[in-house]
């Protein structure tokens, strides 16, 4: 938490105002299209530990693959509205200085990369939830804020437009994160190892379950990044760097607490 804050003072100070606004709204955007995924996170985590506790393996195996095979879906569909819808949103309405339109561009691409990158992950960060691995998010949370203070120094060291360098960066150990992941699930848990899966039953009990979410994970998004993005065509970037400070200073309190949460919660919620 600590390094959190720390980083986004860094940041703040190395990118300026007007570009730290331009990066959290433009992320923003992208956000908005979250309330597909957060529907279905809660759901492959719940199918994948009630298969386990049932001990079925082949019903686990089939579980895991089709919830990999709705988020790959997910990240196309996301994809595919963000560099079209999005992009026009971006270029059309939001407040942003011409000079830094296309450093606003650059980080909307690698934001788009970045989520679905994160989308395609979940099924895989799921698996070691639902077995209980909870040692194995600590240590790649280590490497994590390493990776992001390293983030940090490179901003300062390296001569090239901050904003983009940071887009670029962000993406970067989002990638790398997911690697570590994807490699240490693979090698210690079966059920990960790909296969299409044509259960169409399946398909629709996990589609299903996650619709009950899908209206309260839109409100909560619309709550979160659509205020961001009114603030922004209403006042401009500066005050939207602002808001960026304060849900950093949030996020950093949230992540906190819910680490000590999913260490406790129960595998089937």
């Amino acid at each position: 938490m600590l390094v959190s804050l720390y980083t986004s003072r860094v940041i703040l100070n190395t990118l300026g105002v007007e570009d730290y606004g331009i990066y959290n709204v433009v992320g923003g955007v992208v956000s908005m299209f979250a309330f597909f995924n957060s529907a279905m996170s809660s759901a492959t985590q719940r199918f994948l530990s009630y298969e386990i506790g049932r001990g079925d393996f082949v019903q686990l195996r089939k579980t895991f693959n089709a919830t990999q095979i709705i988020h790959i879906g997910i990240a196309i569909l996301i994809f595919i509205l963000a560099e079209t819808v999005g992009l026009w949103f971006v270029k059309t309405y939001l407040v942003i200085p011409p000079e830094r339109l296309e450093a606003a561009i650059w980080v909307y691409h690698f934001s788009v990369l970045s989520f679905m990158v994160s989308i395609i992950q979940v099924p895989y960060n799921a698996t070691i939830i639902a077995h209980e691995r909870m040692n194995v998010y600590a240590y790649v949370s280590i490497i994590e804020v390493t990776l992001k203070l390293l983030i940090v120094f490179l901003l300062t060291w390296i001569t090239f437009d901050k904003l983009k360098l940071y887009g670029i960066l962000y993406f970067c150990v989002v990638f790398i994160i997911a690697v570590i992941y994807r490699i240490y699930t693979r090698r210690n848990f079966q059920e990960t190892k790909f296969e299409v899966v044509k259960d169409k039953k399946l398909y629709k009990t996990l589609i299903s379950y996650s619709g009950w979410n899908l209206f309260g994970n839109i409100a909560a998004v619309a709550k979160g990044q659509g205020v961001n993005i009114l603030l922004n065509i209403f006042y401009g970037p500066i005050v939207n760097a602002a808001r960026g400070i304060a849900m950093q200073v949030q996020a950093a309190v949230n992540s906190f607490v819910s680490n000590f949460q999913m260490a406790v919660n129960p595998q089937i919620i």
